[in-house]
Order: structure tokens, then sequence, then C-alpha cells
């Protein structure tokens, strides 16, 4: 037998499971990946302890570098520290073969890619709208159009909170503060002191040490919290020790991870604020950081694509890691999948240039997230026809122009103009009001300050 990987753990222990235990019922089993990526089994108390016994080595065998010992890597339920508990943990589901697995990943870095939206605590919380901007690689525009359309709903009489999460490369405080008029503190600090309980997290939101109005919205409210303020301009070596910190869980309660802080964190500014709308700079890429955004701030999501192969790999990625969660989700109009939709970036006006991208688009949704369509059809399966503009795959447009390559807002929002604006990003700026505030009335709403 040829070594085990990673990618060959899981259908290996499969294999010898079904082998050894004729017609058990895989609803009932669990299978453990640590955080080195070995495999555990754990089997329902009915399994006979003698045929467990025996089955051990095999297993081992079979996952050689991926077992954790043939002693500890097939147990039974009742003999697992967690006892039944363990039946309660949140779990992905593989499709393996046609066979269905439950697996509960052990992680370094949180858990947030192996829950689905909605089963953490405290999800559920009122707040305003939010929508994530995310991508795979930067350079897509997507900074700018977040910043574009929050200028726009400000200048509707909109107050527009913009906070940046993608904290290793920050720029809306960059972008849309001048230096003079950052906030003394960013997302970074709040998360570096809070993960240590200091008395500061909490001063910089009572005492709004985190936020700043950015000048560039004409009328209206667009305050913005960076991910960077002044303290770390003043003290840049200190920024990256900070980042290390930022991501990890802290200690409150039984520890929260990096999504349930930042809840934590969007929760209190959306109080003391009070915006209509949350606009979200996710992190770009498939770090573990990048799924609160995704998935864990009960978001719209945005999700930004240029018509490229290394594009499309990258989301064939993403959608499988969220199709192992798609089990779990409300019927109807309350499913998240459908609060993602796909936006084509620096889109090309050449004939056809549309229709490819859909297409391109819809082949992988249907081969990731969408269900399988049994014969007859079923109302309750999720899954569209290519050309329904309602459906994640069809995307929003923002045409490309190169007045926007490398744009700075502080720099070049007045030379660019309003036509331009118009032209690339107003199609894309009149869909998102109409998805995310529908026919809500956009006049100016009155605030207590």
């Amino acid at each position: 037998m040829s070594p085990c990987t990673f990618d060959g753990a899981l259908p290996r222990a499969l294999e010898q499971i079904r082998g050894a235990f004729a017609g058990i019922d895989f609803a009932e089993v669990r299978f453990i990946r640590d955080m080195n990526g070995r495999v555990h089994l754990v089997l329902p108390d009915s399994a006979d302890q003698a045929e467990v016994v025996a089955a051990r080595p095999h297993l081992a065998d079979a996952l050689g570098a991926y077992s954790p010992g043939s002693e500890t890597g097939l147990v039974r339920l009742s003999d697992t520290f967690f006892g039944a508990a363990l039946m309660d943990e949140p779990f992905l589901v593989q499709d393996i073969n046609g066979t269905l697995i439950r697996l509960i990943e052990r992680r370094v870095v949180g858990q947030d890619w192996a829950l689905a939206p909605g089963t953490e605590a405290g999800a559920s919380v009122a707040h305003p709208p939010r929508v994530s901007f995310f991508s795979l690689k930067g350079g897509v525009g997507r900074s700018t159009a977040l910043f574009l359309w929050g200028r726009e709903l400000a200048a509707q009489g909109k107050r527009v909170l913009l906070l940046d999460l993608d904290l290793e490369a920050p720029g809306l405080g960059a972008q849309l503060l001048p230096d003079d008029a950052r906030p003394e503190f960013g997302v970074v600090d709040w998360l570096a002191e809070d993960l240590v309980g200091s008395p500061m997290a909490e001063a910089m939101l009572v005492e709004r040490m985190l936020v700043a109005r950015s000048p560039l919205a004409d009328s209206g409210y667009l305050y913005v919290a960076p991910a960077t303020g002044k303290r770390t301009a003043q003290h840049p070596a200190g920024f990256i020790a900070k980042l290390a910190r930022a991501y990890l869980d802290n200690d409150r309660g039984g520890g929260e991870d990096f999504a349930v802080r930042v809840r934590r964190l969007l929760g209190t500014l959306e109080r003391d604020l009070e915006p209509d709308l949350v606009l979200i700079d996710s992190r770009a890429g498939l770090h573990e950081t990048a799924a609160a955004a995704i998935l864990h701030l009960d978001a719209d999501v945005l999700l930004f694509a240029t018509d490229q192969p290394t594009v499309w790999e990258g989301y064939r990625y993403l959608l499988a890691q969220l199709a192992q969660m798609a089990h779990i989700h409300p019927a109807g109009d309350d499913d998240w999948r459908l609060r993602l939709k796909m936006v084509y970036a620096r889109a090309s006006e050449k004939q056809g240039a549309l229709e490819g991208f859909r297409s391109r688009a819809y082949e992988l949704w249907l081969d990731g997230l969408y269900d399988e369509q049994p014969a007859g059809g079923a109302e309750d399966a999720f899954s569209f026809a290519e050309t329904d503009d309602a459906a994640p795959h069809y995307p929003l447009q923002i045409l490309n122009d190169p007045r926007f390559e490398q744009f700075n807002p502080l720099e070049h929002l007045s030379t660019v103009g309003a036509a331009a604006i118009a032209s690339s990003f107003g199609p894309f700026m009149a869909a998102l009001d109409e998805r995310v505030l529908g026919n809500e009335d956009l006049k100016a709403v009155d605030h207590a300050d």
C-alpha cells in the first residue's frame, strides 16, 4: 500500500470502518481531524468492543503517518473524554464516493471555517444591514467599490460605517482619512488590547477613539474604522507584533475566537454610531480570518472576481469548503447561501464577456454549492437557472476603467469625476441599493448624536 496522504486519509479511514463494521450507520460515526491532520474515529457504543480492538491495527496501518496511534485512533463514544457531548459539536459533512461522513475539525487558529453561519452564540442579535466585500486577491477594485457605494449612500442621507478587516494590508484609513484626521487607534489596536482584557479596549469604544468621519463625503455621515490609527503611525515597529496577537482567541469565558471578537466589536460600534448600513472590507484570500467576514457577521457577501483561471480555482476551493456546511441552513428565504453574490470586477465590455463570466460562474456553483436537482425537481432544492439574475452565481458588474487603477480617493476623487464613477460603478451601486435596501425610502434619517 502506498503511503497515506492528507487527501487520502479520510477515504482510507472510511474504507476500513466499512469493511470492519458491516451495516454501520455513518450518521452516528464521527471522524475527527486533529490540528496536525491525523484522523481519529469515534464509533457509537453499539459497536462491539472486540471488533473495535481488532480493527485498530488495520486502521493505523492504512493511515500511516495520519494515524494518531493504534490505541487512540479508534474508540467508542463512551470511551472518549467528551462522551455524549461530542455528538453535539459542530461538524462538516463530506461526500466520499457517495457516503456522507461527519467531520469534526480541530484547528490551530479558530473554528470559523468549520462553523456554519447562525450556529454560533449571539449570531442573531438585531443589527443594521451589513455587507462584506471579499476577493481572493487584491487589485480588483474591492475597496474602491466599497468606498464609492458608501459615499453615495451618505449623499442620500444614510449614516454609513466602513470597517477595515483587511488587517494585513490596511487601506481604508490611508485612502479615506488624511493623516491628521485619523482616529487615535484602529481595529488592530482594539484586538490586541481586548486579547488581554485591557481597559483601553473599552475606552477606545466609549470615547470614540476608533472611528473618524471621512472628509470625502460631501454630505451625510461616512464613518471609517480603519485597521490602524495615529498611534500605530507613531510606533510602526509594533504593528506586526500587534497583528500576530490580533488573530488569537482570548480567554474570556470559555474563550472567544476572531469572529466572535469582531462581532462583539461591531455590535458595540453599531450601538454607539447607529449606522443605517455597515460595509466591511474583508481580508483577501482564504486565510482563517476571512471566514469571519464571509460566514459569521450575518452579512450579505459580495464575492469579487476577475475572469481568470487562478481566480476560478480559488473560488472552487471556497465553495467546496462551504458545501460541507450546506446541510445546516434554514429553509426558504433565510438560507445563508442566498447572501452570497458574485461580482464581475474590472469587467470587459467586449461582446459576450458577461455571458462567458456568468457561464463559468454557473458551472462553478453547480459543482460546488448548488444542490443536485433530483428528477422531477424539488421545491426545497437550492438550485437556480443560469440566467436567473437573483441567483448567487449571476454577477453584479463593474466595468473596467483605467482611471480606477491604483485609485487613491484622497488624491484622485476630484479628478476622476462623477461621470466616470457613474459609468463604471453606477449599475453596481444601483443593484446593491435594490438588493440590500429594497424599496426602503432613501431619505435622510434623523439620529441622536
